[in-house]
């Protein structure tokens, strides 16, 4: 069983106090933004990894799913490091942004064009 709606509930009700307490100590649009996102993805994070075997199912991911998604997330960051020393740039959100983009469309096109297999046993 996974974690409670009133204990992710509570998570949330945390996340709320401490955006709010970065919105007031930083007087930073950018911070308290930043703060929020990464608070919500982790209490998100959690929540999955609580309720794993219904994550996995809904989502169809097994070993070859996971080890997808950590080659994607590793040549987006080589292609982002690689584009900044190309370019000379230290924009680091568009320069990633734009990987993400590339890489995406590269590999969801490669995925596209492979044929798919199925059991016609069953």
């Amino acid at each position: 069983m996974g974690l409670s709606f009133t204990t992710v509930q509570r998570l949330m009700t945390a996340v709320l106090v401490a955006t709010i307490l970065v919105a007031f100590t930083t007087r930073d649009a950018f911070s308290t933004a930043w703060t929020v996102i990464a608070l919500s993805t982790l209490v998100g994070f959690i929540w999955a990894i609580s309720n794993k075997d219904a994550t996995f199912t809904y989502l169809g991911l097994n070993s070859y799913g996971i080890l997808t998604v950590v080659v994607f997330l590793v040549v987006s960051i080589i292609f982002a490091e690689w584009c900044m020393t190309m370019w000379g740039t230290e924009s680091r959100v568009g320069i990633y942004g734009l990987s993400l983009v590339t890489v995406g469309t590269f590999w969801w096109t490669i995925e596209m064009m492979e044929p798919s297999v199925t059991n016609e046993n069953q």
